[in-house]
C-alpha cells in the first residue's frame, strides 16, 4: 500500500502534474476569388446609389500569401478560369495566403485590391464560437463616357459588405448583383 502512495502521492502534489500541452496554433488556408459581372441584365433594375466613399482597413494582416497568383492545383482555380472563359464574367483578384484563425478583436484584414479594375477592401477571417468571414469590398466604376468623349457622369460605387459563418472544406459565394467572391478555407496539416 505504501508503495502505490508513493507512487501516486507526486502526481497529486500542486506543480508536479504534467501540463497539458499548448494548443497548436490553428493554422488555415484561405483562397479567395473576386469576380465582376458582365451582365446587365443581373443587376435588374435596381437604383444604384452614387457616394463618395473610402474603405478604412485599419491594420492590413501580415499573411503568409503563397505566391501572386495561386498555381494551377490550387482548389479554385479551374473556378477561376471557368469564370475567365465564359465571357460572362472577369477576374478581378485570385489570392491564396495562410493564417491563424484568432478571435476578431486579434484578428487583422487582409487586403485584397486591384486598382486598374476600381476594386478596393478587405477580408477578414476570424474565430469566435465558429469560423467566420467578413468581406468589405468596394468596386468603383469609372464614369461613362457621353457623346464626343465626355464623362457623362459621377463614378458608380458598388459595395459588398458581409459575414457568415465558414465551414471548412466548402466553397462559399458571397452575391452581389455586380460583383461576388468565392471563399474556401481549409486547415494546414501539421507536419
Amino acid at each position: 500500500m505504501r508503495r502505490l502512495f508513493l507512487i501516486i502521492f507526486p502526481l497529486l502534489m500542486p506543480g508536479v502534474l504534467p501540463h497539458a500541452a499548448t494548443p497548436a496554433l490553428n493554422l488555415y488556408e484561405v483562397e479567395a476569388i473576386v469576380f465582376i459581372n458582365q451582365l446587365p441584365d443581373m443587376e435588374g433594375d435596381e437604383l444604384w446609389r452614387i457616394e463618395q466613399t473610402r474603405l478604412e482597413n485599419g491594420d492590413i494582416a501580415e499573411a503568409v500569401f503563397l505566391g501572386e497568383k495561386p498555381p494551377a492545383e490550387s482548389f479554385l482555380s479551374p473556378a477561376a478560369l471557368a469564370l475567365e472563359q465564359s465571357g460572362r464574367h472577369r477576374v478581378l483578384a485570385h489570392l491564396r495566403w495562410q493564417q491563424n484563425a484568432e478571435v476578431k478583436s486579434s484578428s487583422k484584414p487582409v487586403k485584397i485590391d486591384n486598382p486598374a479594375e476600381g476594386l478596393d477592401g478587405a477580408l477578414r477571417f476570424y474565430s469566435s464560437r465558429y469560423l467566420l468571414m467578413e468581406i468589405n469590398l468596394i468596386l468603383r466604376e469609372p464614369a461613362r463616357t457621353g457623346l464626343f468623349g465626355v464623362a457623362g457622369g459621377d463614378t458608380r460605387i458598388y459595395r459588398l459588405n458581409e459575414f457568415r459563418r465558414i465551414k471548412l472544406r466548402e466553397t462559399h459565394y458571397f452575391d452581389h448583383p455586380k460583383f461576388g467572391v468565392l471563399v474556401r478555407v481549409t486547415p494546414v496539416k501539421e507536419n
